[in-house]
């Protein structure tokens, strides 16, 4: 049984979650954090990553909802909710978890083939101008004097 808390994915143009959680889970410039019922207060940045958000009961995507009351006995519907984030910032405080992204998107909602297509053209543009498209192929560090 979990303990709900409210939680709440926005962006500037919609909220993409509003709704009771057990869980809600992301990348921070500190590394990877999972947030519970009654977490501490907390403001961090979000790295570019997949929030993953454990719902429970009904959601909104209209915005507009006030923060519920804690339920003991809740159960989460299933899969959690995914959203790839391109940064933004996690505030927690008052058993409410509010991500705030520039850019987001439900992970439903992703064009895979859009995606593949994006990744390609931006690797053959990355190779056109000589720029290593490999991971771990990182230009070498340039010294402040140009050396």
């Amino acid at each position: 049984m979990a303990t709900a808390f409210h939680a709440e994915v926005v962006t500037p143009e919609r909220v993409l979650f509003s709704g009771d959680a057990d869980e809600v889970m992301l990348r921070t410039d500190e590394g990877e954090i999972a947030f519970l019922a009654h977490h501490s207060e907390f403001v961090g940045a979000v790295d570019i990553t997949v929030v993953a958000v454990s719902a429970l009961g009904s959601t909104s995507e209209s915005g507009g909802t006030a923060p519920t009351q804690e339920r003991a006995g809740a159960e989460s519907t299933g899969d959690p909710k995914l959203f790839a984030v391109h940064g933004g910032f996690v505030h927690v405080a008052d058993n409410v978890v509010t991500v705030l992204a520039g850019v987001a998107e439900r992970g439903d909602e992703i064009d895979v083939a859009r995606a593949r297509a994006a990744l390609s053209a931006a690797r053959d543009r990355l190779g056109t101008e000589g720029i290593p498209t490999a991971p771990d192929a990182r230009p070498a560090p340039q010294s402040p004097g140009g050396a």
